[in-house]
This record gives C-alpha cells, sequence and structure tokens, in this order.
C-alpha cells in the first residue's frame, strides 16, 4: 500500500469436536507443540503432511531439501552479476555480489519452495534473513534471476535498489516470514533495526490450522479413553463456518497487511488482517491477477463462494493439498470430476456439450494459468467464465485468447456471445471498477450498484473507489456501508467518507471507534486523528488511537510504507514531532525510500529549517523525479530566507554559497556560478565554494574554470579523502558529457 503524499509537499479434519459441540477459540495462554507430536496419535494424517508442499514451505538445506545444482551447473550470471553455488563438507554456499558489490560467500541456512522454484536465504546482520539472488527453476532445470519472471524490473538490480538481494525488498523477517514457518514472532527492535525472530516450526505445521495442541496433548495423556465430543481445545474445519473455513487458508493464501499476530483458526480474521481490493493495480479490474496476489480475494469474488459457499477445502484436500487423483485418472479429469460435484446439473457430462470444445476441462476456462507470474504455476481463483469483451474494451486478459493467440479478442467474444448469450452484467461490473479507479464521474451509478454485490471484495471495492466521487450519492452509499456486516467494507467505506471530509462523515465514521472489529476501530481512529470528539467518543477515539499506536509502533515498526503514512496523518493533525519520528523510522527500514525523505523536507519547511528542507527533498527527488517541483519550491524558500538576512546583516560567504546551491538545484549553473564566485570574494579561504564551483562549472562543460576552482579547492581543504571525491565526481560528469 503506497503512501500518498497530498498537496504540493506531501503526499482438515482432525475430529476432536461434533457438530452439536463446536470448538470454541482457545482463551487460555496457547501452547504449541510442533508438528512431530501430532505424528503418534494421527499417523495417517502427519504421513499425508508430510508429503505435502505445506511441509516443504522452509527447509533446512540438504542432500534430501535441495533442488537446485551446487555441483555441475552452478554458476549463473545475470546483466553481469554472477552467482556461483557450491558445497564444502556438506554446507551449502553462495558465492555472489554482496551490499558493496564486493564479491563474498554466504552460507545458505534455508531453502524455500520446493514445486516450482527453490529460493535460498542467509542470515546478514542484525537477524536481517535475506533471500539471495539466484533461483532454481525445479521444471525447467535451471538457475535464473528474480527479474525474469517473478519481478518487472528488466535492467536487474544495483545495490542501491529496494529489492537488491540484501535490501529490505527480499527480507525474509518482513515479506515471508509468516507463510513460510508457522507460530512466527518477528520480534523487531525498532531501537537497534535487529531481529531475533522465533518459530515453532520450519513448515506450516498442524497448529498453523488445527491450532495450538498443548492442551490437546495434556488432555488426551491423561484421559485417553475419553468421548472424543468433549475435547474442543483444537479446531476441526468441518465445523467452521465457510467463511472462517477459507480464513485459515487466507493466513497464508492472500496479498494482506498483518496488524496483529497470534490468529488462531476461528478468531475473528480481521482483528490480525487486512485484505487488498480492487483499488489496488496489482489486479484487473475484474478481479483477476497481474502479479503474484495468491487465491483468497479471487476465490472471495467468485459465485462459487458467495453463491455455493464453497471452501478451499471443497477442492483441494487438507492434508496433502491437492484434490485425490482416482486410479489411472488425468490430471483434467480429477478437476472435471471435482467441479461435477457441484455443477453436474447445470453443466451436465461429457463436459464437452456444455464447453463446445473436444480436449478442454473446466479449469482450461474457468482457471486459466495467471501468465503474468512466470516460473510459478498460479491458476485464476476468480472462477469466472471467460469475457472476452473485458479485453476489447479494457485489456484485460481472457481463456479464450490464451489458447487462439491466433484469433482476435473481438473473435473470442462473438463465439462467447453466440454459444452463452450476452454478458452485458460481467463487462459493466468491471467498467465500474475502470472507471472508479481514475475517479471518473460515470463510474458513480455502477461503483453504487457494486456496493450491494454479494461479494464483499466488490462491496469494499466499491466503497474506496466511492471516495473519489464528489457526488452526495456517493456519501450516501459510503455512510450506509458502515452498517455492512463485513468488517472489510466498513472499513473501506471509512477511508472513502474521510475522502469526502464532511461533516456527517466524520460523525458516521465516529460510530464506528468501537466497531467489534480492530481492524475497523484502528483505521476509524486514524482518519480521526485530530478531531475534536468530546464526551464518551472522545473517551472512545483516545482508546482506539492508543490500539492504533501500538500497532504501527510495534508490528508495523519496520514496514516503511506503513510508517511514512502515520508521519503524513501525523503532519496532518499538526504534529511534525511525531511525523519526523516515523519519517526517520521508514528510513531506518530501507534507506531508499523517497516518500520518507519528502515527509522530512515537509517538516523542515514547516518550521522554517529550508538548507535541512532542500537537503531532504534533494534526496527524494534523486529517487523519484516526479519530486523535482517541490524540490525547487523548497529551494525557492531557502533563497527567500538567505535574502532576508540581507536586511539584517551583511551577506557571508556561507550565505552567497547557499543562494548558488539553490540555484544549482535548480539547474540554473550560471547564476550558480556567480554567487560562488562572490562566496570566493567574501572569503578567499573558505573551500566549499571552490567545490562546488568545480563541480557546477564542470557539469556546465567550463572546465578550464572547473580544473582553477578544483586546484584551489586542493590547496586548501584539509580532507584528502574530500579532495579525491570530488575529483571522481568531476570525472564522472565529464564522462556522462563524452568528454
Amino acid at each position: 500500500m503506497r503512501a500518498v503524499i497530498p498537496g504540493t509537499f506531501l503526499f482438515v479434519v482432525m475430529v476432536c469436536g461434533c457438530a452439536e459441540d463446536p470448538p470454541q477459540p482457545v482463551t487460555s495462554k496457547a501452547i504449541y507443540t510442533g508438528a512431530e507430536a501430532c505424528a503418534t496419535c494421527h499417523l495417517e494424517a502427519y504421513k499425508e503432511w508430510h508429503g505435502s508442499l505445506h511441509l516443504r514451505s522452509m527447509q533446512v538445506p540438504s542432500v534430501e531439501t535441495v533442488r537446485g545444482d551446487f555441483r555441475q551447473n552452478n554458476t549463473y550470471t545475470y546483466r553481469g552479476m554472477t552467482s556461483r553455488m557450491f558445497v564444502r563438507e556438506g554446507t551449502y554456499f553462495m558465492e555472489t555480489d554482496g551490499a558493496d558489490g564486493k564479491r563474498g560467500v554466504y552460507p545458505i541456512e534455508y531453502a524455500i519452495g520446493d514445486r516450482d522454484t527453490q529460493w535460498y536465504l542467509t542470515t546478514l546482520e542484525g537477524g536481517r534473513i535475506q533471500v539471495l539472488p539466484a533461483y532454481w527453476d525445479v521444471r525447467e532445470q535451471t538457475w535464473f534471476d528474480p527479474v525474469e519472471g517473478l519481478f518487472d524490473h528488466p535492467q536487474g538490480f544495483a545495490p542501491g535498489d529496494v529489492n537488491y538481494w540484501t535490501n529490505f525488498g527480499r527480507n525474509w523477517n518482513f515479506q515471508c516470514h509468516d507463510c513460510h514457518a508457522s507460530q512466527i514472532k518477528k520480534n523487531y527492535d525498532p531501537e537497534t533495526g535487529t531481529y531475533a525472530t522465533h518459530w515453532t516450526d520450519l513448515s506450516i505445521n498442524c497448529e498453523t490450522c488445527h491450532g495450538p495442541g498443548g492442551q490437546h496433548v495434556t488432555f488426551w495423556k491423561a484421559l485417553p479413553d475419553q468421548v472424543p465430543a468433549r475435547d474442543t481445545t483444537l479446531v476441526n474445519l468441518q465445523f467452521l463456518s465457510s467463511e472462517q473455513s477459507v480464513e485459515v487458508c487466507a493466513q497464508c493464501h492472500a496479498h494482506k497487511r498483518i496488524i496483529k499476530e497470534g490468529y488462531q483458526p476461528g478468531d475473528p480474521f480481521y482483528d490480525f488482517y487486512e485484505l487488498e481490493v480492487l483499488d489496488s493495480e496489482k489486479f484487473w479490474a475484474d478481479g483477476r491477477y497481474r502479479e503474484l496476489n495468491y487465491n483468497t480475494l479471487a476465490f472471495l469474488m467468485s459465485s462459487c463462494y458467495t453463491a455455493g459457499h464453497l471452501t478451499c477445502a471443497g477442492c483441494h484436500d487438507s492434508h496433502h493439498l491437492g484434490p485425490v487423483r482416482g486410479e489411472g485418472e488425468t490430471r483434467a479429469a480429477t478437476y472435471d470430476r471435482v467441479c461435477l460435484n457441484c455443477h453436474r446439473v447445470d453443466v451436465g457430462e461429457p463436459v464437452e456439450r456444455h464447453s463446445n470444445h473436444k480436449t478442454v476441462g473446466c479449469v482450461d476456462c474457468h482457471m486459466p494459468p495467471v501468465e503474468e507470474v512466470k516460473r510459478i504455476g498460479i491458476y485464476d481463483h476468480r472462477i469466472l467464465s471467460p469475457v472476452p469483451e473485458n479485453t476489447v474494451r479494457f485489456g484485460i486478459p481472457n481463456a479464450c485468447n490464451e489458447c487462439h493467440s491466433d484469433q482476435t479478442p473481438n473473435w473470442a467474444a462473438s463465439w462467447v456471445k453466440t454459444w452463452w448469450g450476452s454478458q452485458a452484467d460481467e463487462v459493466a461490473q468491471t467498467e465500474a471498477i475502470v472507471l472508479g479507479r481514475m475517479g471518473d464521474p460515470k463510474a458513480l451509478d455502477g461503483l453504487i450498484v457494486l456496493s450491494k454485490d454479494q461479494s464483499m471484495v466488490l462491496r469494499a471495492s466499491a466503497a474506496v473507489l466511492l471516495g473519489r466521487q464528489a457526488d452526495e450519492r456517493a456519501e450516501k452509499a459510503l455512510i450506509d456501508a458502515l452498517g455492512d456486516p463485513h468488517p472489510m467494507v466498513r472499513t473501506r467505506a471509512i477511508e472513502g467518507l474521510m475522502g469526502h471530509g464532511s461533516d456527517a462523515g466524520i460523525e458516521a465514521v465516529a460510530e464506528r471507534l468501537d466497531d467489534s472489529s480492530r481492524l475497523v476501530r484502528i483505521r476509524a481512529a486514524s482518519m480521526l486523528e485530530g478531531v475534536n470528539l468530546s464526551g464518551d467518543r472522545g473517551n472512545k477515539l483516545s482508546e482506539s488511537l492508543t490500539e492504533y499506536r501500538t500497532i504501527v509502533t510495534g508490528l508495523l515498526a519496520d514496514d516503511p510504507e506503513a510508517q511514512v503514512q502515520v508521519g503524513i496523518e501525523a503532519l496532518q493533525q499538526g504534529d511534525d514531532r511525531a511525523g519526523e519520528i516515523a519519517f526517520r523510522q521508514a528510513l531506518k527500514v530501507w534507506p531508499g525510500m523517497a516518500d520518507a525523505y519528502a515527509g522530512l523536507g515537509t517538516v523542515f519547511v514547516r518550521n522554517r529549517q529550508f538548507s535541512e528542507a532542500v537537503k531532504m527533498w534533494r534526496e527524494a527527488a534523486a529517487r523519484d523525479s516526479t519530486l523535482v517541483v517541490p524540490l525547487h519550491h523548497a529551494c525557492e524558500l531557502w533563497e527567500a530566507d538567505i535574502r532576508e538576512r540581507f536586511r539584517t546583516r551583511p551577506g557571508t560567504a556561507r550565505d552567497y554559497t547557499d543562494l548558488g546551491d539553490t540555484y544549482t538545484l535548480r539547474d540554473s549553473l550560471d547564476v550558480a556560478i556567480y554567487w560562488y564566485r562572490k562566496a570566493i570574494e567574501s572569503d578567499p579561504n573558505y573551500a566549499v565554494p571552490y567545490h562546488n564551483l568545480a563541480l557546477v562549472c564542470a557539469e556546465a562543460g567550463r572546465e578550464v574554470e572547473a580544473e582553477a576552482a578544483l586546484d584551489r579547492y586542493r590547496q586548501i581543504a584539509r580532507d584528502a579523502n574530500a579532495v579525491r571525491e570530488l575529483e571522481m565526481l568531476i570525472r564522472e560528469r565529464r564522462k556522462r558529457q563524452g568528454g
């Protein structure tokens, strides 16, 4: 979730319960035993799990677990970066470029994945577990760089990129930990910037889906002959609602943000997580994936779930994960059989009479592979009929043309209409999201319709997009959405209403400060921070703000985007100090974050520390060229402040140098040169203007003047390293100019 800077400056089933006696969440301290404790009594289930991808989600390297070739085909070069994989005395290593670009040898401590790709991890300073740069393609039996098919970054990664392997974007503790080990405690210390991450099992273990097993083990050891219905210390998935059952899988199989650790199956999911919805460009407007987004959100939009109450376990065996294939049965036949369990009447047999195709199965049309995600076998869980008209109008891929690539989307749309009739409703739904993302007023009617849809994903998406509609009907729909039964819809309605900013909207949001869902409460609190509420509502706001701040300064302290958003909210409420703390915390996690520098620039401008503001905006603009305009504005403010000094005292060499800098940063090089020369006239022994003059003259192609300034800087500068650095910078500028 990228922070937006506003204004000029900121932007399975273990039968331990029964239908009459459903399990309740365990209220006492959770005691986890690990998967091995389950094997004694549940051997068959344990064996099935032991052969599953859940076991192999993360493993210690060994001959049995490592899929990559570390002995023969063990060197890989991509865009000038070479990695060499090898084994020494039973330990696996990768030799590659490090944080400083120099070669290093890194022990491989963990391996992630097994079916499609395998990634390798090492631990760096501060407990940071990092994903190493060379990955193994299990199917193609070759090494590859993550740029090739997983990340959209065609130049390859350099040490300054967020997704370079030593940096924040490839940090397991933040990015991957909750889905590749069990019962994780991240244990990030914001003061030291270090991790002491702890887990129960390096796998997705039994207790991830059934809850903590400590009481269960104690119970059965003490009372081995007790009636099973008496034991409700574990969760039996068949007795959960369809929503709760899917949420157990969504712990991992969803694009989400964690707001609290410690979720147990059956708990209120949105007390622990927040899902992304279709305002995000990570999804096509019809809900299909545009990148690696996992399956939950799309599945929650499917009519199989919304109308048929299908759960993940309806198609996937809860322990070995895939559908159980019959003897001699092909993969396509297996999936057709699973689908026909529900669709035998409306589809009939054979399937080809419904599909008008002899050689395809249900999943080929309704769950095509996600081509945008290379090397990883992912299938669209939206479970839609193909809608080629969405390709014609919005460029969204469709299953027909993925097979019939020699034909046009118009051709496919014509056949779909001939065989199955109009798809006007599906197209209208997609159009509402497309236009809503752009804030187009023509989206309003469609978004209001979606705000009442059966799918909570569409209702939540409509809510946040209605916030971009400047219309009273949009506000009314959002106030209505605050009463929606689903926490995600209420949360997004709060966001939408605060975009309108009316008194009625604020009043309605204040009603949600004591919402039953933690996610709704903290979103209401964050949106109302700084609003003057009296009496009981003021007390509730204070309580919810405390809850919100505990989350963002604790669990989310290593999330730079969350910290920037906190900083923005603080500045909007006039709390510059809190904003500065949040922006600096973001930079502690990721020193290359442009929005955090922009936030600090805003803090310094508001406090009339213009030279510091310009430094921050310069850093921001170096990382995001769209921030050049506010950099120039900060330079203008700095210039005005310097000139104001001249009213009360004569200018100094430092003043004139600063003026020169304001023009350098605005690319007014001739004016900058004038002020640097004036600084030198004022104090011929002040080294800084010679340094800056040499650089600017080199940039302007004035070589003689640049060399003269450099010579004088060599004579008076006391720092030999600074001289060498200046010489290097001048050489680089000449090289860029072809000199």
